[in-house]
This record gives structure tokens, C-alpha cells and sequence, in this order.
């Protein structure tokens, strides 16, 4: 599945409010959780996602506003999100892992369990 990089966190808003139906999937790869949410749990979880980014780039000089680290699947109707944390950073071309995924129920099979 192609992920695309959301370029600043307002976008990343507007694109949480599209968030309306199925259940999802919320995964935490640093703390080893994995939870179902609702629709309406989901775009919550995604708003705090969000205000966790902008935390981040609000207390942290180093880095810009333009560091991407919200992907998503689809900007008009989102099924999955990725949210990298500050341990990507300077990992070249490839950031691994990902810190948060959040998506659709039916796509579980899309993602990789590690």
C-alpha cells in the first residue's frame, strides 16, 4: 500500500474531519498496543496524533515546519495513516519504523505485525 507524506498538519486536519465510517485499527509499534476504534474514535485518535506533530515542531528548534511525518493512503478518503516520531529522523530514504498506525479493519492484512 502507497502512502502519501501530508505536508503540514492543518492538511493533516482536514483530512482527519473526511475520517466517517468502519472500524479502525490503532496501533502504538513503540508501546506494543493495538486497539479497534470506531469511526468517530479514530478521528479523535488522529487529531492527537496531530497535536502530537505540532508539539514536536513547536518545541523542538531543530526541526521545520515542513518535516513530514504524517502519511496517508488516500487524501480524500483516508483508510489508513502513518505517523513517524522523531526517532526517524535522519534515517536516510527509508523511515522505519513508523511509530503509530491507524486504519480501516479491512486493510489488517495490508500491514505487516512487526
Amino acid at each position: 500500500m502507497r502512502l502519501f507524506g501530508i505536508p503540514t498538519e492543518d492538511r493533516a486536519e482536514e483530512i482527519a474531519e473526511k475520517i466517517s465510517e468502519g472500524e479502525w485499527i490503532f496501533q502504538d509499534l513503540k508501546e506494543g498496543i493495538k486497539n479497534k476504534l470506531s469511526w468517530q474514535e479514530a478521528k479523535e485518535k488522529f487529531k492527537e496524533l496531530i497535536n502530537e506533530v505540532k508539539k514536536w515542531k513547536s518545541e523542538m528548534s531543530t526541526l521545520t515546519q515542513y518535516t513530514v511525518f504524517i502519511f496517508v493512503d488516500d487524501f480524500e478518503n483516508p483508510r489508513a495513516v502513518k505517523v513517524y516520531d522523531t526517532s526517524s529522523l535522519g534515517c536516510g530514504t527509508k523511515l522505519i519504523p513508523e511509530r503509530w498506525r491507524l486504519y480501516r479493519e479491512e486493510l489488517q492484512g495490508e500491514f505487516n505485525d512487526s
